[in-house]
């Protein structure tokens, strides 16, 4: 598939775009006959379809000697792919040829000899007495590839033919006007922090005893006509996927299994958009607007069964049925079995929630919206997929059809736009403001956020933070790649019908300052919590002094030179051992009499972290692949992190075998290169036993510490080369 030009199909179906037929016949005979192209009444179809059925296709013929047989093959190129169904041969499917006014015979059925070309061979028919009587040649049942039409491209449709026999003038033919298909609203009540019971019965009078907590969707189609019942041609009739997300964990949805629309008795309803609720009321033969939900339909809208027929009498639809939820998101599809093509229909596809009570932590997250169905981007024809599909696109707002656009039960936006000025140092730490925003008006916002630039981008984001169930945005202005200047931004939040709104934000960054901005293990460089008495590495800007000095709960620390050009960003220094059974510190860096920010760092009595190269022979000479040691020798493994004394027993793990007992676990004695008296080293030897079986020439090795309660605290991995 062209994905360039499926893009801008993409970008651009919300006015009317026209399908390109050309149609060619060639034929054989001694006499001249005139056949005019023309299309029945242009037909409406879905801009983001990609089968759609459009209008037949019309060859009216006089001329030529009354008696003569005139034969012929019939071209049908449009300016869209061809989509319909293919057979097993390849050949399309449910397109039919009729032909009136004269013995007018085929003698075989369409076939596509290019994406877009269809070709009917084997047409004959008899020129009629008088001459002037028309023979009308029809052609049916033609699917397209609509959404893949540019923006306003012209529906036209040109008849060529070379040779003597037929003469087909070039007139432009409409055969399709694509146009947006459905509209969709929604009415989101998220999670209720009081929670909802589960009802002794799964349907609507179970539902409505306890309450009915539900939020729900409604859908409108555009045109008369939008909803439609499976066709022939067709693999299913119109199709809704109704996708929610963000619902956390313990929540359980349910959806009904059928949905009556406005035009039925009475509508199906979960008490959302101004009405009770209500099960759906149904006659059939009336042309009442129902639609099946879909057992196990893909999240695409495909496959499936359809739970609920056409009944045979008037029927009052209760049951509701559990979907399933999956890291908080869900979904329920439907599909069209009835509907009225005279007049504009509409449903509501409400959603039942089940949930204990809760903090409200959710109550932001969760979406709820419809698409149609099923979704795909094959815009060519196969032989398996779904017919209709339609490419994944929102739907537009359907409120200004119905008219209540003004309604109480939608939200209403409402937040502060007053301009954000933030100001930090270039390459320091992010600045932050909170903006909060409100709904005063009904159901939950579904909030969606855009920034746009000036000049310099990347630098801002805006995060979504809730709290007892008020939302507010983080508003995150990062200097770390900035030069000093200042650059502006702007915040655009959409709720949709609920409204808009921007808001600018100017970011005035000035000179660079000594800034922390991780604080991570000196030997493995992870970031995380720290054992007192280790060594850990901190990183950010503007960090080289003539006196550099660090503090943790304002204890001093030992500070490890760090040589030019890294000390620029990076200091190195030892937790200070006295806090032991504190659980955290507070670290402050000092350049020059200039105090960095301060950072909140974990603390815990054991992290071991293994250097690299940390591990020494027996001999003090560094174990490598080209120094490996023996069986039955021991390996000085040199670390930090251990508390001191041991807060437990220490062990080895190499290869497979696990709790190798150390000769020695604890500070390093004198020997092996290091001064007995180094604080923030560890040193743990250990025998390698002459039954460790390995591949190659190495082993993979950890030190553990074992605690009171499994499991054990481990270090890094690293690699001991042995012979």
């Amino acid at each position: 598939m062209d994905t360039r030009r499926f893009t801008r199909g993409l970008l651009k179906f919300l006015v009317p775009v026209g399908l390109t037929v050309l149609v060619s016949l060639s034929a054989s005979g001694q006499t001249t006959a005139n056949c005019d192209p023309s299309a029945t009444v242009p037909t409406q179809v879905a801009s983001t379809g990609l089968a759609e059925a459009v209008g037949d296709i019309v060859l009216t013929c006089t001329g030529g000697s009354s008696g003569s047989t005139l034969l012929g093959s019939l071209y049908i190129t449009l300016n869209t792919n061809v989509t319909n169904s293919l057979d097993k041969s390849g050949n399309p499917l449910g397109i039919t040829f009729t032909g009136t006014g004269g013995a007018v015979a085929t003698a075989n059925a369409a076939i596509q000899v290019a994406a877009n070309t269809l070709l009917v061979g084997g047409i004959n028919y008899v020129v009629p007495f008088p001459n002037t009587f028309p023979v009308v040649i029809t052609i049916s049942g033609v699917r397209a590839a609509a959404a893949s039409l540019q923006n306003g491209q012209a529906t036209q449709v040109t008849a060529s033919f070379t040779g003597a026999g037929i003469s087909i003038p070039s007139n432009p033919i409409t055969l399709a006007v694509a146009t947006p298909w459905a509209t969709s609203s929604s009415l989101n009540n998220g999670i209720s922090c009081a929670g909802a019971p589960l009802p002794a019965t799964l349907d609507f009078p179970g539902f409505l005893a306890v309450g009915g907590a539900s939020s729900a969707v409604r859908v409108t189609e555009s045109i008369p006509g939008g909803f439609a019942p499976k066709a022939a041609s067709a693999t299913n009739g119109t199709r809704i996927v109704v996708n929610l997300s963000g619902y956390g964990t313990g929540v359980r949805l349910f959806a009904p299994d059928a949905l009556v629309g406005n035009s039925g008795v009475q509508a199906t309803s979960g008490g959302e958009f101004g009405t009770g609720i209500a099960s759906g009321a149904y006659i059939p033969g009336s042309g009442q607007l129902l639609l099946s939900r879909v057992a196990g339909a893909k999240a695409d809208g495909s496959g499936g069964t359809l739970v609920t027929a056409i009944p045979a009498a008037a029927t009052t639809f209760t049951a509701i049925s559990e979907i399933t939820v999956t890291n908080g998101s869900a979904f329920a599809v439907y599909e069209v079995l009835d509907a009225n093509p005279s007049v504009s229909e509409s449903f509501q596809a409400p959603v039942f929630i089940v949930t204990p009570p809760n903090n409200c932590a959710n109550s932001i997250q969760t979406s709820l919206a419809a698409v149609l169905a099923p979704i795909s981007t094959v815009s060519i024809a196969t032989a398996t997929d779904p017919v209709p599909r339609f490419i994944p696109v929102p739907l537009a707002s359907d409120c200004q059809l119905i008219g209540d656009c003004n309604g109480n039960y939608f939200p209403i936006l409402t937040v502060n736009t007053a301009p954000i000025n933030l100001t930090g140092a270039s390459q320091g730490l992010v600045q932050r403001s909170l903006l909060a925003v409100s709904n005063s008006g009904g159901t939950q916002l579904s909030l969606s956020v855009s920034i746009t630039y000036q000049s310099v981008a990347g630098w801002l984001t805006v995060t979504p933070q809730s709290n007892n169930g008020q939302l507010a945005l983080v508003v995150a202005a990062d200097p770390s790649l900035l030069q000093a200047g200042i650059f502006n931004a702007t915040v655009t939040l959409n709720a949709g019908v609920g409204g808009s709104a921007t808001i600018p934000v100017t970011f005035t960054v000035g000179t660079s300052g000594p800034a922390i901005q991780a604080i991570v293990s000196s030997a493995t460089f992870q970031s995380g919590k720290a054992a007192p008495g280790s060594y850990v590495s901190i990183y950010g800007g503007t960090l080289a002094g003539a006196k550099v000095t660090v503090t943790f709960n304002g204890l001093n620390a030992t500070v490890i030179p760090v040589p030019t050009p890294y000390n620029a960003t990076q200091i190195n220094t030892i937790v200070p051992a006295s806090l032991s059974g504190q659980n955290s510190a507070t670290v402050v860096a000092t350049i020059d009499g200039r105090q960095t920010n301060s950072v909140t760092l974990g603390l815990t009595p054991n992290v071991p972290a293994v250097f690299t190269p940390g591990i020494l022979n027996s001999d003090s000479t560094v174990n490598s692949a080209a120094n490996p040691a023996a069986r039955g020798s021991f390996v000085q493994i040199y670390l930090t992190g251990l508390s001191n004394p041991l807060s437990g027993p220490a062990t080895v793990t190499m290869g497979t075998q696990q709790g190798i007992i150390p000769i020695y676990a604890g500070a390093p004695y004198t020997g092996g290169g290091f001064p007995a008296t180094l604080a923030g080293l560890d040193q743990v030897n250990v025998t390698i036993p002459q039954t460790l079986s390995f591949t190659g020439n190495s082993t993979p090795t950890s030190v553990c510490v074992l605690q009171v309660l499994p499991p054990a605290l481990c270090s890094n991995t690293v690699t001991i080369y042995v012979k």
